[in-house]
């Protein structure tokens, strides 16, 4: 009974040596987070770039770090007590919600934050230039081409004016995903057989500042006599591809139109995304078409002869995708 007890004595007696024998400052993890940053306001706003300043945050270690971020802007860390940052890269006319953490080395604080709006983008971009029709045009579409306009931000679209008016009826040769180049090639569709048109070309930035009208071109369309539209199809599926990057796929069918003087083979299918032609497809009752928007995108298809006759739109179906890049 005695060596049991003098066993578990000296068992005790080691422990409490071992802890005696620990060093008195050895590391125990911190695990109170700082304070909040407080009064998190802006000193400058330009169109790209925004500076933020804050009241410091407490900690009962120390404060190592701050950072600064925003949804769409990059991650700026400044060492304490530091407690100012410009953030860079933003984009003009747009509103951030500005947040900036304190951080002692194991937690983060709360975020202190605030809302700004970058300046707006005010100059307008470069005018295109050298608009040509390619070849002679059908009873109903044109093939055109112009050299791209430059802008100080950006991006770039293009409005197609028909008559002086912007056509929605517009087709970029240039697939979804593939770099920009120094022209740019549409077809003109749904025009009117053996008409005159007067086309041109202006440009649109991001911030919505328009160019002046390029350099005009008239043509006339080839004739035709059928006056008949194509029946309106039925989109029957609508569905992303699932590949998480841009240009993300969508996987299209529809129901086949009929002509009372085409082929159904004849027939051609704008893919319409948001309104826009997205792809044409000759024929067929279905596609899988890419499209470089994030987001809901609302999918109809317009049936068209080649006289130009167009369906009633379709029914609409909208494709919720989320992917990287673009």
């Amino acid at each position: 009974m005695w060596a049991g007890k003098s066993l578990v004595g000296a068992a005790i007696a080691g422990l409490v040596i071992a802890v005696a024998a620990a060093p008195a400052n050895a590391a125990i993890r911190d695990t109170r987070p700082p304070t909040t940053p407080t009064n998190v306001r802006t000193t400058a706003v330009s169109q790209t770039a925004v500076t933020l300043a804050w009241n410091p945050s407490t900690d009962n270690v120390r404060v190592r770090n701050y950072a600064a971020w925003a949804p769409g802007a990059s991650v700026v860390w400044v060492t304490a007590p530091q407690t100012t940052v410009t953030l860079t890269g933003l984009r003009p006319g747009t509103q951030y919600n500005f947040r900036v953490q304190a951080w002692d080395g194991f937690n983060w604080s709360f975020p202190g934050t605030t809302d700004a709006t970058t300046m707006p983008d005010v100059a307008a971009p470069s005018t295109p230039t050298g608009l040509a029709v390619n070849s002679a045009p059908t009873a109903s579409k044109a093939l055109i081409t112009w050299s791209n306009a430059s802008d100080d931000f950006g991006p770039i679209s293009y409005q197609v004016l028909v008559n002086g008016v912007p056509s929605p009826n517009v087709f970029d040769t240039r697939p979804a995903g593939s770099p920009i180049g120094p022209t740019t090639t549409v077809w003109v569709r749904q025009l009117e057989p053996a008409t005159t048109y007067t086309l041109a070309v202006r440009a649109v930035d991001g911030g919505g500042n328009v160019s002046s009208a390029s350099n005009a071109v008239t043509m006339i369309t080839a004739p035709s006599t059928d006056s008949t539209a194509p029946t309106t199809p039925t989109l029957t599926s609508a569905n992303g591809g699932g590949t998480g990057y841009c240009p993300e796929e969508l996987w299209l069918r529809w129901t086949a139109s009929t002509d009372d003087a085409e082929a159904s083979t004849a027939i051609e299918y704008e893919v319409r995304v948001n309104g826009t032609i997205n792809e044409v497809v000759p024929g067929a009752p279905g596609t899988i078409t890419y499209t470089e928007q994030n987001g809901t995108n609302t999918v109809t298809i317009v049936a068209v002869d080649r006289a130009g006759n167009a369906s009633a739109t379709s029914n609409a179906i909208g494709v919720p995708v989320n992917f990287v890049g673009c």
